[in-house]
């Protein structure tokens, strides 16, 4: 992704989102909804300015911390190889934030708003969109599966990846349909703890193999 669309794309979503909760500021009360639970019912509030400008300003962290990251990768990994696949996540990662941060100052206004649906679909394009650039990413300290033997390994961290990204993309295929048909948030939970495991169980298995480190091995 060019560098400059990127940064269009991030920089609007980020100023709108900070304008978005100016505007709604006056309209909110004084202890503003900052979390729901599975059913979608509020179990948590923050004081006002907190809980209205809390997310904006973390979304505006992680899109600056993108830029940090290749300055500060040690050498041996670095991150220069991969820049447009940086680019997609740092983007995709404001959008989804912009898109948590509208949604949850709607609701905290009163609107009627399918909390519960939305986040799930938006966690489920994450995952689709980090699941469909996974296996272009190269070896480094910050993004991606980063095991002790995906980090040891140039093929172990490959193959595991190629791996984690169909189980992120079947992952986030699965949440955004059923965050249309009311699924069960509890399965869904597991699904993305499985997407997250298999991958990572995954790296430790093949790396046993490539080392001769296997039972067989052992024995002998």
């Amino acid at each position: 992704m060019n560098n400059r669309i990127t940064h269009i794309i991030c920089l609007g979503l980020i100023l709108a989102i900070f304008v978005a909760a100016a505007w709604l500021y006056p309209q909110l009360p004084e202890s503003v909804p900052s979390h729901w639970n599975a059913q979608g019912e509020i179990d948590g509030y923050m004081a006002k300015p907190w809980g209205v400008f809390l997310m904006p300003l973390i979304t505006l962290a992680i899109y600056l911390m993108f830029f940090a990251l290749p300055l500060i990768s040690p050498h041996g990994f670095r991150m220069e190889k991969f820049t447009n696949v940086v680019r997609v996540f740092q983007t995709v990662m404001v959008l989804f934030m912009s898109l948590v941060t509208i949604t949850t100052l709607l609701a905290a206004r009163g609107d009627a708003v399918p909390i519960s649906n939305i986040t799930l679909g938006a966690v489920g394009m994450l995952l689709f969109v980090l699941g469909n650039y996974m296996g272009k990413l190269r070896k480094n300290f910050f993004i991606g599966i980063r095991t002790p033997w995906t980090l040891a390994s140039d093929e172990v961290w490959a193959r595991t990846h190629r791996l984690g990204g169909w189980t992120f993309s079947i992952a986030g295929l699965l949440m955004m349909i059923t965050s249309f048909t009311g699924a069960n948030v509890e399965v869904l939970i597991w699904i993305c703890a499985g997407a997250a495991l298999v991958p990572v169980l995954y790296s430790f298995i093949l790396y046993r193999k490539l080392e001769g480190l296997g039972p067989d091995t052992e024995d002998s």
